[in-house]
């Protein structure tokens, strides 16, 4: 699976980590869209903004790290640290 680290943001595939300096832990975007009758929605989410676009879920880093990068190798989880 490709990742991407931007500061201390997180990019994989359909989803994607963005730390919040202003309160404990980060949000968690998903990213992957389709189009229905001319509107977007977003894939897997059930918090969209009236666009149809992931609003962000609340979650720390560690979790995100847990729960969405289980599958990558030790040595990749290091560099997302």
């Amino acid at each position: 699976m490709k990742k991407y680290c931007i500061g201390s943001t997180i990019i994989l595939p359909h989803i994607r980590y963005v730390n919040s300096e202003g309160r404990k832990g980060g949000l968690m975007f998903h990213s992957q869209t389709i189009r229905i009758n001319g509107k977007y929605r977003t894939v897997g989410c059930n918090s969209m903004d009236s666009s149809g676009f992931c609003s962000g879920h609340e979650m720390s880093r560690e979790e995100f790290l847990k729960k969405y990068c289980g599958d990558l190798d030790y040595k990749d989880k290091e560099d997302l640290n």
